[in-house]
C-alpha cells in the first residue's frame, strides 16, 4: 500500500509541476511578444515586479522538484548497488540544492 501511494504522489508531482511550469512560460512569452524590455533597467523592473519574482521562484521551485522526482526514480530503476544508489542521490541533490540557492539569488538579487 505504501509503494502505491508514493508512485501516486511522484505521478501527481511530476504532472502538476509539468503544468504549473507550462502555463508560466506561456504567460511570460506571450507577455514578453506583447511588450518586450528594450533595455537591462526595464527588463529589471519586469522581473522584480512582486508577482513576476514570486512567480519565477515557484517556478525555479517545481523545475527543481520535477527534476528531482524523474531523476530519484530513474537512479532507483537503474542503480541496484544500495551504495551507488545512495551516493547518485547525494550528488544529485546537492546539485539541485546549489543549483535553488543560485535561483535564489539571482531573483533576490532584483529587490
Amino acid at each position: 500500500m505504501i509503494a502505491r501511494s508514493h508512485g501516486l504522489k511522484a505521478w501527481l508531482i511530476q504532472r502538476l509541476s509539468a503544468v504549473y511550469m507550462a502555463t508560466y512560460l506561456i504567460i511570460v512569452f506571450v507577455w514578453l511578444a506583447a511588450a518586450p524590455p528594450q533595455d537591462y533597467p526595464h527588463w529589471k523592473d519586469f522581473i522584480a515586479a512582486p508577482a513576476m519574482s514570486v512567480a519565477s521562484l515557484l517556478f525555479f521551485g517545481m523545475l527543481l522538484l520535477h527534476a528531482w522526482v524523474g531523476m530519484r526514480d530513474i537512479v532507483m530503476d537503474y542503480v541496484h548497488p544500495y551504495a551507488q544508489r545512495l551516493a547518485i542521490l547525494v550528488l544529485v541533490a546537492g546539485g539541485l540544492v546549489a543549483m535553488a540557492a543560485w535561483a535564489l539569488q539571482v531573483i533576490a538579487g532584483t529587490w
